[in-house]
């Protein structure tokens, strides 16, 4: 945000930074740190935009495995299909629905809610244990570079798009 202040890559206000972090930032809880570092109303611009490009990702994951997949009954792929169909995607489709048509109690939502937190501190946790260091040294410096190039190409890359658009 300050370089951002500086340089004036975007616009020079809080909408276009909370813009930028719910767009370019992959984790909500850090969208949410990076954004109220600046402001409340940043923070509430990014975790909108942020929620956004959830809820889109799990019908672009579905239309672009049936893009993928097309023809698959007819060439006896079938089975391909529904190995290669991103499910997790489909159940939050089906949840999402549920929760806009259903009125579960406050103690039940609140009660998912910290089963979620603690299955994704679990998993996360998992991650963490499962990185071996001497791994990544043996994997070389290409995937490094590769990460690296990555990183710079969604700081960079996200704020020209944010820019044009």
């Amino acid at each position: 945000y300050q370089l951002n202040l500086h340089w004036q890559v975007l616009p020079v206000d809080g909408v276009a930074f909370g813009v930028y972090a719910g767009s370019t930032i992959h984790e909500v809880a850090q969208v949410f740190a990076a954004a109220r570092a600046v402001g409340p109303q940043v923070a509430d611009t990014a975790v909108i935009t942020k929620m956004v490009r959830v809820m889109m990702l799990a019908p672009f994951l579905l239309t672009l495995s049936m893009l993928l997949n097309r023809g698959g009954a007819t060439t006896g792929a079938a089975g391909h299909w529904r190995r290669s169909m991103p499910w997790f995607a489909l159940w939050f489709v089906v949840v999402v629905a549920l929760n806009s048509v259903l009125k579960l109690p406050p103690a039940v939502v609140r009660g998912l809610v910290q089963a979620d937190t603690l299955l994704l501190a679990s998993a996360m946790t998992a991650l963490g244990f499962a990185t071996q260091l001497a791994a990544i040294r043996q994997a070389g410096l290409r995937p490094v570079l590769l990460g690296a190039l990555l990183f710079a190409w969604l700081v960079l890359g996200g704020a020209l798009v944010n820019r044009l658009v």
